[in-house]
C-alpha cells in the first residue's frame, strides 16, 4: 500500500545531532555514556594536572593556584560545547577541525593570561592543556569507531547508501522487517509504497523511540545544502534571520577586518605591485555585484587576468570561460584566495560580510532569478568574501552549478550562527592551502 506519511516524524533538528540510542546493553551504556565520560574527561583535565605537576596530590589552595583550576575547567567546557555544536555540520566531526578548536581554546586562555596578567600554577596549567588536547583526541576516536549515528534504510523508493559520510554516520539497507542488525533512526522515502508488514515495522520502531525520518531530508544533513524542490515561500519567510544577530555579525565583521588589516595591509601592497610588473593594467578590478536586498555595489579584486580585446569587458561570463585570459600570478592568487583580499574595503563599508553567500553579476543574478527558484531569497542577507557554498562546491559555471550553490546558500541562511562562520574558517583556511574549486 503507498506511504501517505502519517508514520513519518518530522526532524525537529539536524540528523548529524542525534545520540546513538542503539547501545543498549549495560557494558555498552557505561563506557559509551556522554556525561559520565565529560565528568570523567573533565577530572582528568582540571585535576590530574596538579598531581603530575607537583609530583604528589596537591588540592589547589593558594589563589594562582584556584584560578589555574578554574581556567583549565572553563576551556575544557568551551571546547566541549563548540565542538560538539561543531560536529551538527557535514566535515564539523573531522578530527582536524576539532583539533583545530581545542588549539584555539587554548589559545584564546592564553591570550586572556597574558592580556590581564593573571597569576597561575605553570605546571598544572600546562600539563592540563596537554591532556585536554589528548581527551580531544581520544573523544574524536572512540566517536568514529563508536558513536557514530547509524541509520537504516526501508528498502524501496530513491534511498540509496552514501558513502561520503563516514566521519559522522552509516547506511545500512534493511532485508526485511525481521532485520536483526541495531541502528539509531530509520529512514523512510515517503513516496514509496509500503507493504502492511513495512508499516507495522516502522511503528514498532517509533514506540521503541526510535526517530523515523523522511528521506528527503537526508540531503540536508550530508551535504549541508536544502532541495529546492522541497520548500515554498513561507518557508523561505521563516528564515528571515533575527536582526539582533545580524547587528553583532556586523560588530565581528568590522572588528576581524580590523585584527586581519596589520596582516593583510603588506600582502595587499606585495600582491599590487606583483600584478603591475606582470601585465599592463591597474592592479585592481572594480564590477557590479548584487549585494542584500538586491542592491548593487562596486566589488573590489585584484586583477587575475590580462585586459580584454574589443568590447568582452562588457560581457559578463563564467570563470571557466575566460581561463584563457589568467595570468600565471592570477592563477596563484585565484588558487590562495588573495584576490579577494581587496574585498575587506567592501566589508568595512558595509556591503559585504567575511562570511555569506558570494555575489553575483547583476546581468547573471537576473538570469538565474527566472531558471533558478527562489534565487533571489539568498539576498536576504549581506554577501561575504567567503561562504558556505565556496567552501562546499568551489565556483560555479553554469545554470545547475548555479543552483547546487543557492541549495548551498539556503543551508547557510537557515543554519546562520557563530559556530557555522567558524567552521566556513577552518575550511576557507584548508581552501587557501589546497586551491579547492579555484578557477
Amino acid at each position: 500500500m503507498p506511504n501517505d506519511g502519517a508514520v513519518i516524524s518530522t526532524p525537529s533538528q539536524n540528523f548529524l545531532e542525534f545520540e546513538p540510542t542503539r547501545h543498549r546493553r549495560w557494558y555498552e551504556r557505561i563506557l559509551l555514556n556522554t556525561p559520565l565520560g565529560r565528568v570523567l574527561s573533565l577530572l582528568l583535565v582540571a585535576l590530574v594536572p596538579f598531581y603530575l605537576g607537583y609530583g604528589y596530590w596537591h588540592s589547589p589552595a593558594a589563589p594562582h593556584q584556584q584560578l589555574t583550576l578554574g581556567l583549565l575547567a572553563g576551556a575544557f567546557l568551551v571546547n566541549a560545547l563548540l565542538s560538539r555544536s561543531l560536529s551538527q555540520y557535514p566535515g564539523g566531526n573531522l578530527i582536524a577541525y576539532q583539533l583545530a578548536v581545542t588549539a584555539g581554546t587554548i589559545a584564546v586562555t592564553l591570550l586572556a593570561i597574558v592580556t590581564l596578567r593573571l597569576g597561575y600554577a605553570r605546571k598544572p596549567l600546562f600539563i592540563g592543556f596537554a591532556l585536554l588536547m589528548g581527551a580531544q583526541v581520544v573523544a574524536v576516536l572512540l566517536k568514529a569507531r563508536f558513536r557514530y549515528t547509524k541509520f537504516a534504510l526501508v528498502p524501496g523508493g530513491d534511498l540509496t547508501e552514501p558513502g561520503n559520510c563516514r566521519d559522522f554516520a552509516r547506511f545500512l539497507t534493511l532485508k526485511s522487517p525481521r532485520d536483526r542488525r541495531r541502528f539509531d533512526a530509520l529512514v523512510v522515502d515517503m513516496k514509496a509504497p509500503l507493504s502492511d508488514e513495512w508499516l507495522r515495522f516502522i511503528e514498532r520502531q517509533k514506540g521503541r523511540d526510535i526517530p523515523v525520518l523522511s528521506g528527503k531530508y537526508l540531503n540536508e544533513s550530508l551535504e549541508g545544502s536544502v532541495d529546492l524542490d522541497g520548500i515554498n515561500r513561507s518557508d523561505l519567510r521563516a528564515l528571515k534571520p533575527n536582526p539582533l544577530y545580524l547587528l553583532g555579525k556586523r560588530l565581528l565583521d568590522v572588528a576581524g577586518t580590523l585584527l586581519l588589516l596589520p596582516v593583510a595591509l603588506p600582502l595587499l601592497a606585495l600582491v599590487a605591485l606583483a600584478i603591475r610588473l606582470e601585465s599592463p593594467g591597474p592592479a585592481l578590478f572594480i564590477q557590479d555585484r548584487v549585494g542584500a536586498d538586491n542592491r548593487n555595489f562596486r566589488m573590489l579584486k585584484f586583477r587575475s587576468m590580462r585586459l580584454p580585446d574589443g568590447d568582452e569587458s562588457d560581457r559578463p561570463r563564467f570563470a571557466d570561460q575566460e581561463e584563457h585570459r589568467i595570468t600565471p600570478l592570477g592563477r596563484l592568487i585565484r588558487r590562495s584566495r588573495l584576490d579577494e583580499l581587496p574585498q575587506l574595503w567592501n566589508v568595512l563599508k558595509g556591503d559585504m560580510s567575511l562570511i555569506g553567500p558570494r555575489p553575483e553579476q547583476p546581468r547573471f543574478a537576473r538570469s538565474f532569478d527566472r531558471a533558478v527558484p527562489f534565487y533571489s531569497y539568498r539576498h536576504m542577507i549581506k554577501p561575504g568574501i567567503t561562504g558556505w557554498a565556496q567552501v562546499q562546491q568551489g565556483y560555479a559555471c553554469d545554470v545547475v552549478d548555479t543552483r547546487k550553490k543557492v541549495e548551498h546558500d539556503f543551508y547557510y541562511i537557515k543554519h546562520l550562527g557563530p559556530v557555522l562562520d567558524l567552521l566556513i574558517v577552518m575550511k576557507t583556511l584548508h581552501t587557501m592551502v589546497t586551491g579547492f574549486g579555484a578557477r
